[in-house]
């Protein structure tokens, strides 16, 4: 970041500023962990954001800046809690107006977020502040060090792995401590290790998350003074830069699914100038490799498909398969929960210059709904994909809205949302039964149909509606008064659907269902592009559907991963 854009930040975050609180002050949009409502806190003090106040200050310098560093710092460090007996033991409330005590669910990873940058000052900034303040900042470091020990987060979890590894590794080599420098080092290790054996990461091709990835990775390879860790840094930063390069769509400029997490579909500002950064030679920043500069501007073909998970720690493999072509781009998993960070099947399509996005949703009174689960299989540019119901699961998240199959609602439905800069495109829409065919300009259309539909609940109606912004082409389980669901009450709930986004000349194959007593087959395809799903018909638990769902994947992707 260069010192003006630097500047424009920090004149930014200063009209939020509050000279008597010392913090910054925001609307509240926080629904994770906080017990706070909009309805009585409209405004909050956050405290990340403010430490990110402080660090841009002290990185742009000055005497004015860095006192106002220091008092923000004061502030935010008083509020961590410093009690080894206590499960909240080194972290941090998101606002000034709760405690740890009053927030639902108390998020441990404000170990790893705060540390991050109170090592970064701590290494680069300490001639800034007064002595009595270092003082206190090496202390919120070890307390910060120790939260992250004690939790001691697998590799699974990518961003936080690595960003604890890098709190600690750096955290201990400017504390003197060995004990918690090597924990870090070991960390990084277990991180490497387990990423290489999948080739990829867990938290895979996530827009939000793999540019936090690639800056805690340099982070660590910039700023650690252990050798062995530097070299890990560097090549990891490959396989993340390769695993973004390879599913940026230039013709749309997006960035093809699928996605492990994110919480928009499109590119946010803050992933284009990341991308815009890296791939500038002139950028003082994080640097792109030269070698992946091509993928950002070919147009050529691609597909390919890579196993996401440590099938032997998990139990089962999550295979993710992206296509793409000058035109389009296709991206879908084998399996997942529909909840609203994952992007389980999506497309992106070049309407004369206009970028559609087709996004698959599962919705519970119109938001994600994490107990369906989604299994599907990929052949370019056909998706066959089915849905169960999960009676062990949440609502709208798998940890903080457990509901266990029972709920009330009134509207299930199953929907293909149609997104991005439709406000001057037509898209036409023919129904006929359950088939639904799309146009998206003259040469590409979307085509979805129910191919099975076996349900207590009853058959699936068909609705299509537009608005300015978006296209609902949805398959309706239940709409109407508010009513009582139990999937445990049930014995069947499946729904198969067949997707193609194509040519307008492009042939759909026919789909051969074969239905069981307890499960249903369905196949599509010939030869080396034949693919098939078997799941259960009865609702059941989430990990026995990771588990036992079966997907048969094309043979010439199979083979390009062998």
């Amino acid at each position: 970041m260069s010192s003006e854009e630097l500047l424009e930040v920090i004149r930014a975050k200063e009209l939020k500023f509050d000279q008597v609180v010392k913090l910054i002050r925001t609307p509240l949009m926080s629904t994770y962990h906080t017990a706070l409502k909009p309805e009585t806190h409209p405004m909050v003090y956050e405290l990340y954001p403010s430490t990110c106040y402080a660090y841009d200050l002290l990185r742009y310098g000055g005497q004015a800046n860095s006192q106002r560093a220091a008092d923000i710092l004061e502030v935010v460090l008083e509020r961590q809690d410093k009690d080894a007996s206590r499960a909240t033991y080194g972290i941090w409330p998101y606002f000034y107006e709760e405690s740890l005590d009053e927030m639902d669910r108390p998020d441990w990873n404000m170990a790893d977020f705060q540390g991050k940058k109170l090592v970064l000052i701590l290494k680069n900034y300490a001639e800034s502040l007064p002595e009595a303040l270092i003082e206190q900042i090496r202390e919120a470091i070890y307390h910060a060090c120790q939260a992250i020990i004690r939790r001691d987060v697998g590799p699974h979890y990518t961003n936080i792995a690595i960003m604890g590894a890098f709190v600690t590794l750096v955290g201990g080599e400017l504390l003197g401590d060995n004990e918690i420098r090597s924990y870090g080092e070991q960390r990084l290790k277990r991180f490497h290790v387990f990423t290489s054996g999948i080739g990829t990461f867990t938290e895979y091709n996530s827009p939000c998350y793999s540019p936090i990835a690639i800056e805690e990775l340099n982070s660590i390879y910039q700023e650690s003074a252990t050798r062995t860790a530097v070299v890990l840094a560097e090549q990891l930063l490959d396989i993340a830069w390769e695993m973004i390069a390879k599913h940026v769509h230039p013709a749309t400029g997006e960035w093809s699914g699928p996605y492990s997490r994110t919480y928009y579909t499109l590119m946010t500002e803050r992933e284009k100038h990341f991308l815009g950064n890296a791939l500038n030679k002139e950028s003082m920043g994080i640097q792109c490799p030269e070698k992946y500069h091509a993928y950002f501007s070919s147009n050529a073909e691609r597909y390919f498909m890579e196993p996401t998970m440590m099938a032997a720690e998990a139990g089962f493999q999550n295979y993710a398969t992206t296509y793409q072509n000058e035109k389009l781009s296709l991206g879908s998993y084998t399996i997942g929960s529909m909840w609203n960070q994952r992007r389980n099947l999506l497309g992106f399509v070049d309407v004369g210059g206009k970028k559609v996005f087709v996004q698959l949703q599962f919705l519970k009174d119109g938001k994600d709904f994490c107990s369906a689960i989604y299994t599907g299989v990929q052949s370019r540019k056909q998706v066959l994909f089915g849905f169960n119901l999960a009676t062990d699961n949440g609502a709208w998240h798998q940890e903080l809205d457990i509901i266990n199959g029972k709920f009330q609602a009134n509207d299930l439905r199953i929907r293909l949302l149609l997104g991005g800069e439709l406000e001057e495109l037509e898209l036409p829409t023919v129904v006929e039964g359950k088939s639904l065919t799309t146009m998206l300009g003259g040469d590409t259309q979307l085509r979805v149909e129910a191919v099975l539909e076996e349900s207590d609940y009853g058959a699936l109606e068909v609705a299509v509606e537009r608005s300015e912004d978006e296209l609902h082409l949805d398959y309706v389980i239940y709409a109407g008064e508010e009513r009582a669901f139990d999937f445990h009450a049930i014995q069947k709930a499946v729904w198969i659907f067949a997707l193609s986004l194509d040519e307008v000349d492009g042939t759909l194959s026919a789909v051969d269902v074969q239905l069981g007593a307890n499960s249903v087959t369905a196949t599509r395809g010939a030869q080396g592009e034949q693919m098939s799903i078997m799941v259960p018909i009865a609702p059941g638990k989430t990990w026995d559907f990771y588990r036992n769902n079966r997907v048969q994947l094309p043979q010439y992707l199979l083979e390009s991963v062998q």
